[in-house]
């Protein structure tokens, strides 16, 4: 029991992963530029994920799972604890999309726009659903039919392990990339407790039954010397303290974060009666003035724009507009442009600064205008379709792309 395990499709479908993710990234950082398209902390996340699946279905903690239900617990909770989290941090569906073939990209950055599938994701990393998908995958599959069934079968096993580590990841993606802002922090906090309570019940339930609810640990445990109860005690407190102390940190970092949201419209409403006296309106002025001054500072606010202007001939403040009308932010980040917060294609921050359109192209109004109206014909490789952009929403997107310095 001492050995690595080598489960044939698993080591497969690790061995893809990890390339699509070293490739994807690699042309990410050619073509947006280093800690641009891939940071280093995403680099380091799914390499930390990586590795973590690996030790949980690789190393001697399979082999020893299969006959201690404690270990089999560890196993459970390096998959939903280490590298759900990691991996989500990471990002990786836009990563591996670019180690793709480029039509490909193209073929699945127009999928990506359709209102259905983007309302489907949507509905998926829902909190609610979320909720109701941790819940049944931990619930169900420790009911002892089924755990019975996936430790004597590698399929139905495999299929445990797919159900935990997915669950997992939409639970961390809601919470890390989700949409608190909009739901408020009271209802991220409600969902956080609520859903370590699935954790904590089981583990205690595991941790103060009387008897083992696993036939085939009694036999495998006593193989070992290991008496069953005592093995599934331990296992329970594995799932309860571990799971339960996650939670309640995420869930009290949520709370502090809520207080301190209340306290800063406090602060901003105190600040709004105390500016009707006459000092504050002095104060404000002097503050707008500043204000107006840094803004119309060269290179900044109002001067950048009518650089751009100068520069392409567009309206940047029309660009918004123009790149809803188009769909830019369904595979692009475009700072500043609510929604556009795509992962198909390479972020456009500081696309104004960078030296090189595609990765080869030179950064002129020119070149960008044309790119955004003939992709393929300047770049017969991107992945980015033709879209049809007309002349006067060509210039506006490409004024508003050259104040992002």
């Amino acid at each position: 029991m001492n050995h690595w395990t080598l489960d044939p499709p698993v080591l497969a479908s690790l061995l893809v992963t990890g390339a699509l993710y070293a490739v994807g990234a690699a042309r990410l950082r050619r073509s947006a530029g280093r800690g641009r398209g891939v940071t280093d902390r995403q680099l380091l996340s799914f390499a930390g994920g990586w590795i973590a699946l690996v030790l949980s279905l690789h190393s001697p903690i399979a082999a020893v799972s299969e006959f201690l239900f404690s270990v089999h617990m560890t196993q459970h909770e390096i998959l939903m604890l280490v590298a759900a989290p990691l991996l989500v941090l990471a990002r990786p569906l836009g990563v591996f999309v670019w180690a793709l073939p480029a039509a490909w990209r193209g073929a699945i950055g127009r999928w990506t726009r359709r209102p259905a599938v983007a309302g489907a994701w949507r509905a998926l990393t829902g909190p609610l659903t979320v909720w109701v998908l941790h819940g049944a995958a931990l619930w169900v599959w420790h009911l002892p039919t089924l755990f019975q069934a996936a430790v004597e079968n590698d399929g139905i096993h495999a299929l445990m392990h797919v159900c935990f580590l997915f669950s997992a990841a939409l639970f961390w993606w809601a919470l890390v990339h989700g949409r608190y802002g909009k739901i408020g922090y009271g209802v991220g906090v409600l969902y956080v407790f609520t859903t370590g309570m699935h954790s904590t019940i089981l583990g205690a339930l595991l941790t103060l039954a009387p008897r083992p609810w696993y036939a085939i640990y009694r036999s495998r445990a006593a193989s070992l010397g290991v008496d069953p109860l005592e093995d599934q005690q331990l296992g329970g407190l594995l799932m309860w303290v571990p799971f339960g102390i996650v939670f309640v940190v995420i869930g009290l970092a949520l709370f502090a974060a809520w207080l301190g949201e209340a306290e800063r419209r406090v602060k901003i409403a105190e600040t709004e009666s105390a500016g009707r006296s006459r000092e504050s309106r002095i104060a404000a002025r002097t503050a707008a003035l500043l204000l107006a001054l840094t803004v119309s500072a060269p290179g900044c606010g109002r001067q950048a724009e009518k650089d751009a202007e100068r520069r392409t001939g567009g309206n940047p403040r029309r660009a918004e507009t123009a790149i809803r009308r188009h769909g830019c932010g369904s595979c692009h980040h475009i700072p500043g442009i609510a929604g556009a917060d795509g992962l198909v294609g390479p972020p456009l921050d500081s696309i104004a600064s960078r030296v090189y359109i595609g990765g080869s192209l030179p950064n002129t109004p020119q070149n960008l205008m044309t790119f955004l109206m003939h992709p393929h014909g300047t770049n017969p490789k991107t992945a980015m379709p033709e879209m049809g952009i007309p002349p006067r929403d060509v210039r506006d997107i490409a004024a508003y792309l050259y104040t992002l310095k």
